[in-house]
Parts: structure tokens; sequence; C-alpha cells
């Protein structure tokens, strides 16, 4: 409970809490008190405390009417409704927190939300003490006389109170008022009672507690145990460090603000516009907006920028079209057989990228989409499973950091920003690609070999990215040999120590090697030796290579074929 959660933060391990259960209310018997007087006195023989603090009606009333024989000189501080103290309980070394429970105000809640109500149960037990409360709340109910239809619960078993909740008219309320023990003698935990009770309902449930908010009740201006705890361990705190409880004015508490469950809101059809003003709806579930805003805003982020992409690149067409006029025909016809090639490889390239990122985007959403499917299809169904909902849950996160680092890793290469580095196993990270390449080395009938070095030094720098250059690079021989005999298709992947602070990774192919006249432009933008190339690939090996501090470079090999090498820096140590 918060009292003791308090307290224990407040004053550690100086305060020696000794908790005794007194539910006086299961038994008004006069043999069974004087047995737990009896059973305290002889404790009080070993431990006696610095302070007394009764928390309910029960050990209030106990308390107040024991204190004499029991604490006579030990302050008290009384946690309860005020009306439940005796008279001159405050006058001996005594303090009070509390707030007066308000049946009244809650009656009054629950007929503005729902002004149609004609008749509210009442469950309430058939101990002394739910006695007292039902008379209370009669006195309350005297103010709706004639309007409202009032039934008690107290003559019933709680078997007798679920059915009877669960075939109710129309227009029907249900008030748990307190439950400790039914009319058959059955002794109940009030929580849980309730529970079981909104499991069966045919009516909307309220009730008294705060800490009840979630348990099935609708809601409104509540008992604050929480607040009412924490208050208590401060004034607990003054006295156990002197000073004297008497000097300490009672503090009783207003009533909250109104507060509602939104799901039985959703589930009574009660309207929010019935609330009142200033009213606070908790457990409120997240519209599809407020789940995926993120990805939706992203997504239309794509589409404007591409859209912005083409119009931009119109629009230049169009102002290069007007310059045109003043050129001769030879000089338009030229520039318009390089516009159009640029052209198309712009869109070209656009094109490719939007395909790339939306089929790297498609898995994770799709995902997240299924995964919240499934747990809405539980809810449907009732199956709340708490530890199934939290596994849902966590593979939505996950599905959604990936689809985040995919949308960062674009933007990060669009803005030429700086990469998240790591210290990367080279060998390792060669091991992970030939793996994942393995398919495109059957279906061009290549044949993959690797010679790795022996306590290779670690290099630093982005994991994604050194893939992407061997990915290309591995690529770029499987498509060059193309025209060697299947038996003689093989590429070398390679990784050695120069033992100057370098590393270096090559990848040899069996082809027909690199013309001379190509040589010093291969890893231009835009120059290509395929047909179907963008002239792309090797330009963004060597962006990234430079960008880590390395150097890229190309060679003929004397039996044929070409092998591509690039040395990086290692780490330093630490």
């Amino acid at each position: 409970m918060a009292f003791e959660t308090e307290l224990i933060a407040k004053m550690g391990d100086r305060v020696d809490l000794d908790e005794v259960s007194l539910d006086m209310a299961r038994s008004a018997d006069r043999d069974i008190q004087e047995a737990i007087v009896n059973y305290l006195q002889k404790r009080q023989a070993k431990w006696q405390p610095d302070l007394v603090v009764p928390i309910g009606s029960s050990a209030t009333i106990f308390v107040a009417n024991n204190r004499d024989q029991l604490f006579p000189a030990t302050p008290i501080l009384y946690v309860v409704d005020q009306r439940l103290l005796p008279p001159g309980a405050l006058g001996k070394n005594a303090a009070y927190v509390g707030q007066e429970i308000d049946l009244p105000g809650m009656l009054e809640d629950m007929l503005q939300v729902a002004p149609a109500t004609k008749n509210i149960a009442v469950i309430v037990g058939a101990t002394p003490l739910e006695h007292y409360w039902q008379k209370a709340f009669q006195k309350a109910a005297e103010l709706f006389a004639g309007r409202i239809n009032f039934t008690y619960y107290s003559n019933l078993s709680f078997d007798q109170m679920k059915e009877r909740v669960s075939t109710l008219p129309p227009d029907s309320y249900i008030f748990f008022l307190v439950l400790v023990r039914d009319a058959s003698g059955v002794t109940l935990n009030a929580d849980g009672a309730l529970q079981r009770l909104h499991a069966v309902a045919h009516a909307p449930i309220n009730s008294i507690f705060e800490h009840q908010l979630g348990l099935g009740i609708v809601g409104g201006r509540l008992y604050q145990t929480e607040e009412v705890g924490k208050e208590a361990a401060d004034i607990a705190v003054r006295i156990l460090h002197g000073e004297p409880a008497s000097s300490i004015p009672p503090r009783l508490f207003e009533r909250l603000p109104a507060r509602y469950d939104w799901r039985e809101l959703q589930r009574w059809k009660i309207n929010e516009k019935l609330l009142p003003p200033g009213s606070t709806v908790l457990f409120r579930e997240p519209t599809l907006w407020d789940r995926y805003r993120a990805w939706i805003i992203t997504g239309f982020s794509i589409c404007i920028l591409q859209a912005l992409l083409i119009a931009g690149l119109l629009a230049n067409l169009v102002k290069r079209r007007r310059a045109e006029r003043s050129l001769t025909q030879a000089e338009k016809q030229a520039r318009h057989h390089r516009e159009q090639i640029n052209l198309l490889s712009r869109v070209s390239l656009l094109g490719e990228m939007t395909a790339s990122l939306a089929h790297e985007l498609n898995q994770p959403l799709s995902a997240i989409i299924t995964n919240a499917n499934a747990g809405a299809h539980l809810i449907d169904m009732g199956k709340k499973d708490p530890e199934i909902l939290r596994n849902i849950l966590a593979d939505v996160v996950a599905d959604g950091h990936r689809a985040h680092e995919i949308i960062q890793d674009v933007r990060n290469t669009i803005k030429k920003g700086d990469a998240i580095r790591h210290r990367i196993n080279l060998n390792e990270l060669v091991t992970n690609v030939t793996h994942v390449l393995r398919p495109d080395a059957v279906a061009s009938s290549c044949e993959v070999e690797t010679s790795l070095a022996e306590d290779l030094p670690l290099i630093e720098g982005d994991p994604v990215q050194i893939q992407q250059i061997l990915v290309n690079l591995v690529s770029n021989a499987f498509d060059a040999m193309g025209q060697t005999p299947p038996s003689q298709r093989k590429v070398e992947i390679s990784t050695v120590g120069s033992g100057d602070g370098e590393v270096r990774l090559s990848v040899r192919d069996h082809g027909t090697g690199i013309r001379a006249e190509v040589h010093d432009r291969l890893f231009d933008q835009f120059f290509t030796t395929k047909e179907q190339g963008l002239g792309m690939g090797l330009a963004i090996v060597r962006s990234i290579v430079e960008a880590h501090g390395g150097q890229i470079d190309v060679e003929n090999v004397s039996d044929g074929g070409a092998r591509f090498y690039c040395t990086l820096p290692v780490t330093e140590k630490t």
C-alpha cells in the first residue's frame, strides 16, 4: 500500500514495521476480540511500538475501543473516514488523516453519466460494519427517493449476487459498497469479488475507492487511497521524529476530480460529453493514427519527396527547353540527347531507390499489422493474457525499430550524415555475406572460396556499409563471369593484415578482366559497362571506403580475371 511504500522510502532502515491484521469486520464476537487483545499484550511484552497506525474501519474501531488497555501512552495516527472516529478520539495524543466518503456525491456522479437510470443494486455484505455502511448509504439515498429504486443485496450469498447482476433490467446501475462477508458466511476479497461481478454484470458498476478504477468500475470522484496513504506516511515521519501527535491538525482531503475508465464508457455506451467538466479519462486505447503515426508520416513524406523530385526534374526540363530555342539545330539535337539520357537515368535511380525502400519497409510494417491484429483478436475473444500481450507488443516494438533503422540509414545516406561506427571482425562479416549470397552464387553457377587471415585486427566502421561494399563487389564478380565456362567460374575472397595499421580485403573473379580504356573511369558516377547498369554501384563503394579512411583499386590478374581490393584502417586499441 501507499503508506508502507512511502514510509520506507522516507525512513529506510530506521523504521521497523510490525503489521497486524485486525479485520474485526469478520466477527463481532466479544470473546474473539478479547483473544486478540491478549495476543497483542503478550506481543508488546517484547516489542513496544513508537506509533500505532490503524488503517480502515475495522482497525480504527478496535484501537479506539481498546486503546486504554493496549496503547495508553503511544501516539495514534488514524487513517479512516472521519465519521468512524469515536468522540474525543483525537484528544489523546492522536492525529488524523483521511477523506470523508461522499456517498450522495458519488450517486450524483453516477446519475450524471447515466441520467436514464431507474434502478440501483447495492452490493453490501452481512457483517455489523457492512450494516453500518448500508445505513449510511440508505440515508444518502433519501435524496433520490421517488426517482430511483434501490435494492440491497446484504441478505444474499455471493453466488446469488452474481446471478442477480447478470439479469438486471435496462436502465440499471450497480454500486459496489463494501463486501467482506456475504449472508452465507463466506469471507471474500473485495477487489477479487468486484472483478468477478464485473465479468457477469448486465449493468455498469461504480464503487468508492480510487484504486478500484481499472478493476471494472466506471469511475467518478472517488476516495483517493493513494494520496491519503502518502500523507499518512508524512505525518507518521513527523511523529516518529518527536512532534506531538495532538499538535498536528487533522488532514481532511477534498474529493478528487472525476476520473473514468474509457473501456467501461465504451462497454456501456456512455457519451463522454456527459462527464463532469475537468474529468480525466484513463485506459484509452490508442487509435490507428496514435499507433502508427510515425510510419504514416514517413510514408507520406516519401510520396511527397518523390513528387517534389519529379516536379523539380520536369520544371528543370521546361527551363532548358526554353533555352534551347536560342541554340542552333545541331546543338539542340545534341543537348536533347544528353537530357534524355540524364533524365532517364535519374528517374530509373529514383524508381530503384523507391522500390528498394518499399521492399525493406514492407516486412516490418506487415509484421506490425499482423501482431496488432492478433492482439486485438485476443482481446475481442476475452483472452487478456498479460504475458501473451506483452510478447506481442515486444514484437511490435522490435519491428518498429527495424523500420526506423531502415529509414534512418536512407536519411543518413541522403544527408551524408555520420554513420554509427562499431568495432568489426572483418572475417566474421565475410563469412556472413558469403552465406547470404549463396543462393546468388548457385543461380550464377559460381563457386565462392575464402582465404581469411588468422588474428586479423578489428576495424572500426558501419557494419551495414562494409557489408554493402562486399555484396557489391561479389555481385559484380558474378556478373563479370557471364562468358566464362561454368566449370571455371570462381570468386575468391581474402583478408590479410598488413602489419602497419591496415587490413586488406580483396575480391577476385575469373572473368575477362578490366579493359585499359575504362580503368580510370570505373569508379565514376553513372559510368557502367553493363547494359542494364546505372553506374552507381562502384561509385557508392568508393565513397564508403573513403568515408572509412581507406582506399580501393582494381587490377587484372595474370592468369585471367580481375581483383578488386580495398585497404581499411584498423581500430585503435584501448
